[in-house]
């Protein structure tokens, strides 16, 4: 019997030891292939980029007379830096002084400035405060942003719109394609030749045709829509995103709502399933109730070999408004390095509380995606 009992025992242990080498073995050929043959891209997107004038105030900066909004951005920087590409949603406008936050946002350069130092490759500019300052405002945000990274959304006519859109980039030889729309500019005009994408499905479907002719291989939709501070997303993005599914869409990745939404995965005509991320809420602002103070950045990995995703997740973190070794500023940290003293920073008892309630919140709303690093 003890005979028996023993190589039952040891039949076990084998089994079990077997199933760990599985697992590991997967993650570290994973490691060992992203390190070595760049057989993965990672794609990193950040939700509302706002400009409110409390934002604007602090980052003035009085004994060099300039703006800066770098330190906002230090503790996400080096995740933003290591995505092959980093993409924003630029809810402001460029448009110079004088400078204002809501309703009609006009932002320091430095704010872009920010966000390029930060590591961000694209700005998205089809949202709903693109013109706020009219023409004058759109022409300037375009100048100002195509001389240190690309963008998407807004065009200064009809030609400009043709030659940039979709905005396709290469990357490690994935033809990456991005789209962006908006469901409208606040009753904003925008005067032609200039052009604003707006949610026309007819359009949508033409501009699906033109990526795919031009051979891309993975064509996201970037989308401003929804309901404001409702923290799931409504009928009318559900219904959207199954159209997304039917005509090729690979992904779709949405902000307007100023929280983070649900998360699901939608079947497509190809026995695929097209991850959706409704909201992924604010990047960075002054909104200060609950699920407006923080957000996430998704992460989405694309095997370079069959040019598909193969895993989706997020980055929460949370916008502390305080000081950090004597600096006031807006500083967004994660909220998986704060946790873990990663951070080595120590909050008042009531950012700590509420820092932890806006990961406690995240977390159960999107329950079915993982967090990653």
């Amino acid at each position: 019997m003890k005979k028996i009992g023993l190589i039952l025992l040891f039949t076990v242990v084998y089994l079990s030891s077997l199933h760990t080498k599985s697992y590991l073995s997967v993650n570290e050929s994973n490691r060992v292939c992203e390190e070595s043959s760049s057989e993965f891209v990672d794609i990193l997107f950040a939700g509302d980029v706002m400009g409110h004038m409390p934002q604007v105030r602090v980052a003035y900066n009085k004994e060099r007379n300039e703006y800066d909004f770098r330190p906002c951005f230090q503790y996400l920087k080096p995740y933003i830096e290591s995505a092959d590409l980093a993409v924003a949603n630029l809810e402001v406008s460029l448009a110079g002084e004088p400078y204002s936050g809501y309703p009609n946002f006009s932002s320091p350069d430095a704010l872009f400035d920010g966000l390029v130092w930060a590591g961000f490759d694209v700005v998205l500019l089809a949202n709903n405060h693109v013109a706020d300052k009219g023409r004058r405002g759109i022409t300037k945000t375009i100048q100002t942003i195509e001389k240190q990274a690309q963008y998407a959304g807004v065009y200064a006519d009809a030609a400009a719109r043709d030659s940039l859109y979709p905005l396709i980039i290469n990357i490690k030889g994935v033809q990456i394609a991005l789209l962006n729309c908006t469901y409208g500019t606040n009753f904003n005009p925008v005067y032609l030749p200039q052009m604003v994408n707006l949610i026309d499905t007819v359009q949508i479907k033409q501009d699906v045709l033109k990526a795919q002719k031009q051979h891309a291989d993975l064509l996201i939709m970037n989308i401003h829509w929804g309901d404001e501070y409702k923290v799931n997303a409504n009928d009318y993005q559900a219904k959207l995103a199954r159209f997304f599914a039917r005509i090729g869409i690979d992904l779709v990745v949405g902000s307007h709502p100023h929280v983070v939404q649900n998360f699901e995965y939608i079947n497509t005509n190809d026995s695929t399933k097209m991850p959706v991320y409704y909201s992924l809420g604010n990047f960075v602002s002054n909104q200060r109730k609950r699920n407006t103070n923080g957000g996430i950045m998704a992460k989405v990995t694309v095997n370079v070999n069959t040019r598909s995703i193969v895993t989706c997740g997020y980055l929460p973190f949370y916008v502390h408004k305080g000081e950090i070794e004597e600096k006031f500023q807006y500083y967004l940290l994660p909220t998986v390095d704060y946790l873990s003293k990663k951070l080595k920073i120590t909050l008042p008892a009531k950012e700590d509380s509420l820092l932890m309630l806006f990961d406690t919140d995240t977390k159960k709303r999107l329950h079915n995606l993982p967090i990653v690093r």
